[in-house]
């Protein structure tokens, strides 16, 4: 599966996942797949009262931001992608917090959208690592890339190497 979405999009979002040293968090409304294809339709950046906490190596929605977001795509019938930011590190993964909150917030979140796709991207200033939860299936897959004004943008894919057990070492 690949997402698509506008330069400006992606320049919109990056500024906004770099707009503070605080971990920052957005989500992404997406049309349903056709031919393996999410394509943003809308744009939700959280605003600093949408956190519960954040710090430089951890943000936690509040229930009203979780709300807001799974009512909005019902709305639109809308795949859901979740985006936050880590350090500017490279390469970039998903932290071991980041992979537990997936356990509880996933099923439920596709649960409530109807099995929907379910995409987690994080971001280390231009870098990313994603994660994807199709519909039908159980676990996490990779994402093929982010196709930006038809550019392959290539996920780390370093998370999901290591939930497969091919841990390159790093």
């Amino acid at each position: 599966m690949d997402i698509s979405v506008s330069s400006n999009g992606l320049e919109e979002l990056i500024a906004h996942l770099d707009s503070s040293e605080d971990e920052q968090a957005a989500f992404l409304f997406a049309a349903r797949p056709r031919s393996g294809l999410l394509v943003v339709e809308e744009f939700y950046p959280v605003p600093p009262e949408g956190f519960l906490r954040q710090s430089r190596y951890h943000c936690h929605l509040t229930d009203e931001v979780r709300a807001l977001v799974i009512a909005r795509a019902t709305v639109l019938e809308a795949c859901l992608i979740e985006v936050h930011s880590h350090d500017d590190v490279s390469p970039v993964w998903f932290s071991p917090t980041d992979l537990r909150g997936f356990e509880e917030w996933v099923p439920h979140v596709r649960w409530r959208l109807v099995d929907r796709p379910y995409v987690a991207l994080v971001f280390g200033g231009r870098e990313f690592d994603a994660l994807v939860w199709e519909s039908g299936s159980g676990g996490a897959s990779g994402l093929g890339a982010l196709v930006v004004d038809g550019e392959a943008l290539r996920p780390s894919s370093i998370t999901i190497a290591r939930l497969m057990g091919a841990d390159d070492g790093e």
